[in-house]
């Protein structure tokens, strides 16, 4: 846990469900696996996967490095700040962040290497560096601190990030069944198989693949 002198306030209900619809409309696939957790933890899960998503859009608003650059270092002074014990900057994002970290096992060394690798990726403009096991793992760590699922978890993320960038990858002919406890966090990455067969899935078909992920514990 992050070790904070300030005393935060947790984000009203309405902050929570601005940040709901955005982390909806922008990442629809980890939205849908933190459904199925309890709302404490999807609390926590909303709040990694909306500070993923405002790294991942980077890519979308800016093509100039140095302007990258930029957007990047607000998030790692956002993050030292909130590390100092400094109030929260005005960002509904990094007042999600604060319970977050006063309330699970992730730290700021998980949150900095999710940035490392965002920024890796855009500096290089190579999708692939994207850091999609990083945030598989953190997003585990928050709903079940207690399980390592290994080397397992990076290919099952790779394998849907690429499925999700178009790049049509190979998809391991067994399902891997993961423990009950993470599949609010995984769920989601049963949808590379629909990734993989080249055309975008319908809304109602990525539902029913992680909903079958979650009574069946098979990604």
């Amino acid at each position: 846990m992050v070790a904070m002198t300030i005393s935060s306030t947790p984000p009203d209900p309405e902050i929570w469900a601005n940040i709901d619809r955005r982390l909806r409309t922008g990442d629809e696939d980890r939205w849908l696996s933190s459904r199925y957790a309890q709302t404490e933890a999807r609390h926590a899960l909303i709040a990694l996967y909306a500070f993923c998503w405002e790294l991942a859009r980077v890519r979308l608003i800016v093509t100039e490095p140095t302007l990258g650059a930029i957007r990047f270092q607000w998030w790692r002074d956002a993050l030292s700040e909130l590390d100092e014990g400094s109030p929260p900057r005005a960002h509904d994002v990094v007042l999600a962040l604060v319970g977050m970290l006063e309330q699970s096992a992730l730290t700021m060394a998980d949150l900095s290497l999710i940035i490392d690798g965002y920024e890796a990726a855009f500096e290089q403009k190579d999708r692939s560096l994207e850091p999609e096991a990083a945030i598989a793992r953190s997003a585990t760590k928050l709903v079940a601190p207690s399980v390592d699922l290994g080397e397992d978890i990076d290919e099952l993320a790779a394998e849907f990030a690429a499925g999700r960038r178009g790049d049509a990858p190979q998809v391991r002919a067994q399902r891997l069944r993961l423990p009950p406890e993470v599949l609010p966090a995984l769920a989601h990455l049963r949808l590379r198989r629909l990734y993989a067969r080249g055309a975008s899935p319908r809304p109602l078909a990525k539902r029913l693949c992680v909903l079958k992920a979650v009574l069946s514990g098979k990604v």
